[in-house]
């Protein structure tokens, strides 16, 4: 497999976003600046679309890849010989959700549009529409490129591209056919002045099993569509998402429906877990002595993460705290809920 086949991987389904961005970079060169933000969720593939920019643009490039939040100016230096067009991927880590920590993000911004150089950078979506609701930060970039969700056929080309025809079999199973469409469940509501909780019964419906099953009454549905549609429905149709529940319901070169689990997060969290959670969210990662600052004294920052890991939430690694991929879909609609998200 050569360089070309394997960028073509990680960028199916944005052609269009790709042809957006290299026609804002030729209009630059006919002396039209339009700066550009790429945005999305996490795990929806800002990165790689970026890496794809450069990749086609080698000549004229130049780029900074944040990967926590900056704490010395000097990490945002953009020198002198920079090339006229500047990649910033991740730029959510230039400011921290703090009095007095947009610093370095207005410094940033006020560079956007003065020294003559096209910026293509790269936000994480709910830290971009935080952060367009404070300071109007849409203003600074006039080309606002949203990644849409993949859909089953996207996520299906984009997960096979990496196999050779016929590698993987699509084998059906028992344990998918039991699969219910239909499931009790129950919430647990607290009745505050009583101190109290009290469990509320409802019912979830499965409409990505419900469609299949109407689908396989119609129609020869082949084992391997069910698959990607199950596969679709959990991922929400984020590419990242999709990419890491394939990998944990393979057990190459064989994999199954039953294999792909539509986990169920039951979030129960306060307020103040809540914002905690939802800054994670915001940043993509983050230290624990980060969140510390953020939160405040008053705050047991670390009694919060464990809640919100045992909850499964909230993974950790080399220090940082992360969104778990497969609980990425349950926090979004539990924050919506919340309004801490839009």
């Amino acid at each position: 497999m050569d360089e070309s086949e394997e960028i073509h991987k990680q960028v199916i389904g944005f052609q269009a976003e790709i042809a957006n961005v290299q026609t804002a970079i030729a209009d630059f060169e006919c002396g039209h600046n339009l700066n550009i933000a790429i945005i999305g969720e996490p795990y929806s593939g800002k990165t790689s679309l970026i890496n794809e920019i450069e990749r086609m643009n080698p000549d004229k490039v130049s780029r900074i890849s944040l990967s926590s939040i900056i704490l010395d100016r000097n990490e945002i230096q953009i020198a002198e010989e920079s090339k006229r067009v500047f990649l910033m991927d991740d730029c959510n880590f230039l400011y921290m959700r703090r009095i007095g920590g947009f610093e370095y993000l207005e410094e940033f911004l006020k560079s956007a549009i003065s020294n003559g150089k096209i910026f293509i950078t790269s936000w994480n979506l709910y830290s971009w529409n935080y952060l367009d609701e404070v300071i109007n930060v849409g203003r600074y970039f006039p080309v606002q490129i949203k990644l849409p969700k993949f859909t089953t056929d996207q996520i299906k080309e984009c997960i096979l591209s990496n196999y050779k025809e016929k590698e993987i079999r699509f084998e059906e199973d028992v344990e998918f056919e039991k699969e219910k469409v239909i499931e009790p469940k129950k919430y647990a509501f607290l009745i505050k002045p009583l101190e109290k909780t009290i469990n509320i019964p409802y019912f979830t419906i499965n409409y990505s099993l419900l469609k299949i099953r109407l689908l396989k009454r119609k129609e020869r549905v082949e084992i391997e569509d069910i698959i990607f549609e199950k596969i679709h429905h959990v991922s929400n149709g984020n590419p990242g998402v999709a990419k890491i529940i394939w990998q944990k319901s393979l057990e190459y070169p064989v994999i199954k429906p039953s294999k792909i689990k539509d986990e169920s997060f039951n979030i129960d969290l306060d307020y103040n877990e809540s914002f905690v959670l939802n800054i994670i969210l915001s940043m993509k990662s983050i230290k624990n002595d980060e969140l510390s600052e953020i939160m405040g004294p008053d705050y047991q920052v670390d009694r919060i993460i464990y809640r919100l890991s045992k909850q499964g939430l909230v993974g950790s690694k080399e220090g940082f705290y992360f969104i778990k991929p497969e609980a990425l879909k349950s926090i979004v609609e539990f924050q919506k809920k919340l309004r801490l998200v839009w």
